[in-house]
């Protein structure tokens, strides 16, 4: 049951319909000798220390029971942090790496504005009064989920020279215009409800061919346990959309950058943003207690070339990268840097 010396890595992942599309993604790519399978929270037993997951036998899927890992990767978006606590008393405190990846949108940006304040927007809690003097200070302000992903429950609100305020859903096209801001305090609230909201200033983000794109720094562990960026890649919003989560294509932000500036610019904007991701990380490691093997920056530029981070994202989608040649190192480094832990 337990001769499995050269290292058990366990993925996590949130039901028993992920463990096999999710273990597949880095079976393909395990070119250590350690054995990897997948299980879910709801599959471990605690007073035997066992755990049912799926793996990968002789060429076949097949379930069985496996003594708790040597490590977890936690690939199970906001989990409970009990189930962590309680498996990092048994197989190390160290031993369990994005053991948090539901980040919160206002601490990070506390955290990291102490360092790097020229490239964050202006980020506050939301209450009405503060929204108020944030749309007359910014004229366009973004709403945002203090926990949110993927550009769930997003809103984009415009102050016009005019004095129409208009409020937007993923798209520029406002779907709601009011003339007053008594009013639009009201529909604020009516869309927010209690859910938790930062409040963000509006950048004028650079396009191209008239669409919104991003560039996401994914920052990984490596082999010796060291930082380092695997690559970047655009997302290229849908037409109209201002929402990159709604993107028409992905691809390498080298190609995107080709096409707008000089190769001199581009080198050093993909200079600038390595040092912003790295940078982050530091920040990550010395000003939080969070176990991060992965995660993802996203950036972008406004019309002057500068980079602006918006957030950080603690379970990058690794669907975003299915069609990009070369990328092996997205599934290779979260393996390298399990091994790296099995050894110390």
């Amino acid at each position: 049951m337990n001769n499995f010396k050269t290292g058990l890595v366990g993925i996590m992942v949130a039901n028993l319909q992920q463990r096999k599309r999710v273990l597949g993604q880095y079976l393909r790519h395990n070119t250590t000798n350690m054995k990897l399978f997948s299980f879910t929270p709801s599959s471990i037993d605690w007073e035997k220390k066992t755990v049912v997951g799926l793996h990968r036998s002789n060429g076949k899927w097949a379930v069985r029971r496996f003594p708790l890992p040597h490590v977890v990767y936690n690939r199970c978006y906001g989990t409970n942090q009990e189930i962590i606590e309680r498996l990092e008393a048994v197989i190390g405190s160290d031993k369990c790496f994005n053991h948090l990846n539901q980040f919160n949108k206002l601490d990070i940006y506390q955290r990291l504005g102490r360092w790097l304040g020229g490239h964050l927007p202006e980020t506050v809690a939301y209450d009405p009064n503060t929204a108020v003097q944030m749309l007359l200070k910014h004229h366009t302000i973004y709403f945002k989920p203090v926990f949110g992903h993927q550009g769930k429950g997003v809103y984009r609100v415009d102050l016009k020279p005019e004095g129409e305020i208009h409020i937007g859903h993923h798209y520029f096209s406002p779907q709601t215009i009011v003339n007053d801001v008594g009013a639009w305090q009201q529909s604020m609230e009516a869309l927010l409800g209690s859910t938790p909201y930062i409040i963000q200033q509006g950048v004028d983000i650079c396009k191209i061919n008239g669409q919104t794109f991003d560039i996401r720094a994914l920052v990984q562990r490596n082999e010796r346990g060291a930082w380092s960026v695997t690559n970047l890649v655009s997302r290229i919003a849908s037409r109209g959309s201002y929402n990159t989560s709604i993107y028409e294509k992905a691809c390498l932000s080298q190609e995107v950058l080709n096409r707008l500036y000089p190769l001199e610019n581009v080198n050093g904007i993909i200079r600038s943003i390595y040092n912003l991701s790295l940078r982050s990380a530091e920040i990550i490691d010395t000003e939080t207690d969070y176990h991060m093997g992965e995660f993802s920056v996203d950036i972008a530029l406004d019309d002057n070339a500068h980079a602006w981070i918006i957030e950080l994202n603690g379970k990058p989608q690794k669907e975003l990268y299915q069609g990009i040649r070369k990328q092996t190192a997205v599934y290779k480094r979260p393996i390298q840097y399990a091994q790296y832990l099995c050894s110390r």
